[in-house]
């Protein structure tokens, strides 16, 4: 699909739903296409929709590219694809000086972990709001996590543990090593 096309088919489309009071379209177009991300936010503009993106990104140098065009009016970080807090952070102040919420991917196994201390940051150190700020729940695998996320009345409630809660239980490991876990040894035997 051409740039124009993808342009015209979301401004169409979401001109279509604006009276539902939508807050973000999330990727609207290739997620490495600043400049289409871009076009479609001075379309999106004019509806109060804006985009967000980001949890594709896998650097620092990318999101300031994301911010600096005012491609995304929301930013998303994936805290395992941008590597290290040492990526993490610079995305969070870049973000914080442009007026920009973050509002991390957390749809995979120990992300919901790992982000609720990333937004913690942002609340004491930077925004100090919840306004826009917003973080993806997925109820996946976080049995296996000793320390897994807490959410209570739809909110994450702060980690009282130190570390970035991704501590994975013995018997998970036990269970899930490949290729000699019980898990995996189930198929191999029958």
């Amino acid at each position: 699909m051409t740039l124009h096309r993808a342009i015209s088919q979301v401004s169409y489309t979401m001109q279509g739903l604006a009276e539902y009071t939508i807050y973000w379209i999330e990727e609207p177009t290739s997620p490495d296409d600043i400049l289409g991300h871009r076009a479609i936010s001075q379309v999106l503009e004019p509806l109060g929709i804006k985009v967000a993106s980001g949890e594709v990104c896998c650097n620092k140098v990318m999101f300031k590219q994301f911010l600096a065009s005012e491609a995304i009016q929301v930013a998303q970080i994936d805290s395992c694809r941008l590597g290290s807090i040492n990526e993490i952070l610079p995305v969070y102040l870049m973000a914080y000086k442009l007026k920009v919420p973050v509002c991390p991917h957390a749809g995979g196994v120990g992300l919901s972990e790992m982000v609720q201390h990333l937004q913690v940051f942002d609340y004491i150190c930077l925004s100090q709001t919840l306004h826009h700020r917003l973080i993806e729940f997925v109820d996946q695998e976080t049995s296996h996590f000793v320390h897994p996320v807490r959410i209570e009345n739809a909110h994450y409630i702060a980690p009282t543990e130190p570390g970035y809660s991704t501590e994975l239980k013995k018997a998970s490991i036990e269970e899930f090593k490949y290729p000699n876990g019980t898990w995996y040894k189930q198929f191999i035997n029958s």
